[in-house]
């Protein structure tokens, strides 16, 4: 119970720094907020950066990452009516296929073999 206090007072602290930095105001406050927190991390950033042996590659221009959004959402859009389109007949064969299975299983019993026996 104590546990679950910490981490609620935890997410309700951070929750609360955010709507009073304005994180959720309108774009141009968002944009200001970033500048600043940018500004006050970059000397660390850059002993970060000396620390790691490898160089991180650019994150992609905005531009970029709404056309790579729209064009992945074009794509699930697509793809959804697609096998929505399909569904019926994927649905009819499968049914078709499973009533064969089960009839090909139901005529094959070994019935016919003991009476041989007789």
């Amino acid at each position: 119970m104590i546990k679950f206090g910490i981490k609620s007072a935890v997410l309700g602290s951070a929750v609360y720094y955010t709507v009073d930095k304005g994180v959720w105001k309108d774009s141009a406050t968002t944009r200001e907020l970033y500048e600043e927190l940018e500004k006050g991390m970059s000397p660390y950033v850059g002993e970060f950066k000396k620390q790691i042996p490898f160089e991180l590659p650019p994150l992609p221009s905005n531009d970029r990452v709404s056309y790579l959004f729209k064009y992945y959402w074009n794509c699930g859009v697509k793809s959804t009516f697609q096998f929505l389109i399909n569904l019926p007949t994927h649905t009819t064969n499968a049914i078709t296929l499973a009533y064969d299975k089960i009839s090909s299983a139901t005529s094959n019993e070994p019935a016919s073999s003991q009476e041989g026996t007789k």
